[in-house]
């Protein structure tokens, strides 16, 4: 993977509940907090296990929260929504319960002797776009976090994923190294799906962004369904 950006925002849990299945806790910094994160990435030399030769190129936007898995007890993730660029990968998530989503996404990394901007546009139930570019002057220590390290524990280094909803969840697990992700910030935001998803107008004021120049992950498919109790 490579350009990964995640620009997240802290909100009341009354506000991102409702967007998570009934079998899943929302994870909080004290008793009212919770994230929710877009993430952008380029996926490069995608692999499958059975097919080793078989290279995959395509770019995903993901709208994500934090959750606690029901089984472990262990921090995870939940995926709101996610959209690829490759009807392949769509078409083959989609048939075993990860819904991701054909949408149009392009990024562009630009660099110059002072500062690098990542441009992010597209279609995906409406023109979007956003900017952000890198930034020393960003603080070491997140708010609601001791610091910039258990920031990242929580934002970045979940090893469980979930996705669907309360008619079909499904969870798997996910590996990837220890990453150090940089600071950058958000420059610009026109993305109508959030402001759908949840009643809120003015999605400038961020939590934090950060990005991987690059990053190794592996995902541990087929899913596994997640029973709801009761």
């Amino acid at each position: 993977m490579r350009d990964v950006i995640y620009i997240s925002y802290a909100l009341p849990v009354k506000i991102l509940q409702p967007l998570v299945p009934s079998a899943l806790r929302l994870a909080t910094v004290g008793s009212d907090i919770a994230f929710i994160s877009l993430v952008v990435l380029r996926c490069t030399r995608v692999r499958l296990s059975a097919f080793p030769l078989v290279n995959l190129n395509y770019n995903q936007l993901n709208i994500r929260t934090y959750v606690t898995d029901p089984i472990s007890g262990r921090p995870a993730v939940y995926f709101i929504e996610s959209g690829v660029t490759s009807r392949l990968v769509s078409f083959a998530t989609s048939s075993i319960g990860i819904p991701w989503q054909l949408v149009e996404l392009m990024t562009e990394l630009t660099i110059s002797e002072e500062v690098r901007y990542l441009s992010i546009w597209g279609d995906w139930d409406g023109r979007f776009s956003f900017k952000v570019q890198s930034d020393i002057n960003v603080a070491i220590a997140p708010l609601y976090f001791e610091n910039e390290i258990s920031a990242v524990d929580f934002l970045i280094r979940p090893l469980i994923g979930f996705a669907g909803d309360d008619r079909r969840l499904v969870g798997f697990t996910i590996q990837h190294p220890e990453v150090q992700p940089e600071n950058w910030s958000l420059t610009e935001l026109d993305f109508p799906l959030l402001k759908k998803l949840m009643t809120i107008d003015d999605f400038k004021d961020t939590h934090s962004v950060f990005y991987l120049p690059t990053a190794d992950f592996s995902i541990f498919l087929p899913p596994t369904r997640i029973k709801k109790k009761g």
